[in-house]
């Protein structure tokens, strides 16, 4: 790991303005405590820079990434050039894996006009690698317009990137995702093992926090009738950086070793990301506005989740 943030750290310092203003000199890291003493990097070091000082100077730029909702406080558009892109593909598919669906699983998508951009490039990633997908706008269909369809269309997979209050749950879908919803769980029967006799332990939500979905008016799937046993996966996810991590039913969150470094921030449990293969825009020790606990190997568990 050293090896892999060693390197980006060279890469950034050599070609992005923003880090040789934020570190001064170029840092010499024999250790991953070197690398540890770097200063973060805040959404607040953006704000005084223009376009040119957080990219490198990369020729080609293949994508500008949508944020989760259509609005966002990073005050740049998220630029990736093929290479990023690739990766972020690269990123998905794993986070796919561990859920363990059936490859060529077909995907239903509710979206709003709020999320459409996010959950549209989710579609493009799920075609990309072959699972057929519709996407569904609720702004512009009733609840029984969208039942009807789903049922015509008979998922695997639900995917919800809405805040609109919908009842699903006698749709018996068996899988459920949602995206940074991490105080819900909406596995039937409940799975984790930081609870007793299979009782999930949500941290309580806290004020000025998102995450507040309520899919059911019961926020509940136990009436999923004679569906099979239900399985709810939500993705973290940040609008500056883009998918991250995965939480299973078991109750935490996976992410990819190779393509992220994370850390918690000890004063305040603040979630620390270090992207390790970004090519345009790198991310290095950058502090978000989501709390969390980091659990053995690639492992964590939001308890809270701020402004993106």
């Amino acid at each position: 790991m050293l090896d892999k943030l060693k390197a980006i750290v060279d890469y950034a310092y050599d070609n992005i303005p923003i880090y040789r203003k934020l570190y001064q000199r170029k840092p010499e890291l024999n250790s991953i405590a070197d690398f540890k003493s770097l200063p973060y990097l805040r959404i607040s070091d953006f704000m005084t820079c223009n376009i040119e000082e957080v990219i490198s100077n990369v020729d080609e730029v293949a994508t500008i990434l949508p944020p989760i909702e259509n609005k966002t406080i990073f005050p740049f558009p998220r630029l990736e050039s093929t290479y990023d892109r690739d990766m972020r593909y690269e990123i998905f598919y794993y986070l796919i894996e561990q859920t363990g669906i059936k490859k060529g699983s077909s995907f239903v998508v509710l979206t709003d006009s709020s999320h459409s951009y996010f959950c549209g490039e989710i579609v493009n990633n799920l075609l990309f690698y072959k699972y057929p997908t519709s996407m569904i706008f609720v702004r512009d269909h009733t609840v029984d317009e969208i039942q009807e369809w789903v049922s015509k269309l008979k998922p695997d997979c639900l995917l919800i990137g809405t805040d609109k209050i919908i009842e699903f749950s006698h749709w018996e879908i068996p899988y459920i995702f949602t995206i940074n919803q991490y105080g819900k769980n909406l596995s039937n029967p409940p799975l984790s093992p930081f609870g007793k006799g299979g009782k999930f332990n949500t941290p309580p939500l806290e004020k000025g926090g998102r995450g507040d979905f309520r899919p059911s008016s019961a926020n509940s799937v136990s009436t999923f009738g004679k569906s099979e046993i239900i399985k709810h996966f939500d993705i973290y996810a940040i609008s500056e950086i883009g998918w991250v991590a995965i939480r299973t039913p078991e109750g935490h969150y996976l992410y990819p070793d190779d393509y992220f470094y994370v850390e918690t921030d000890p004063t305040d449990d603040i979630l620390v990301l270090t992207t390790l293969a970004n090519d345009l825009q790198p991310f290095i020790r950058y502090k978000t506005s989501d709390r969390a606990k980091l659990l053995n190997g690639n492992r964590f568990q939001i308890t809270y989740i701020g402004e993106h």
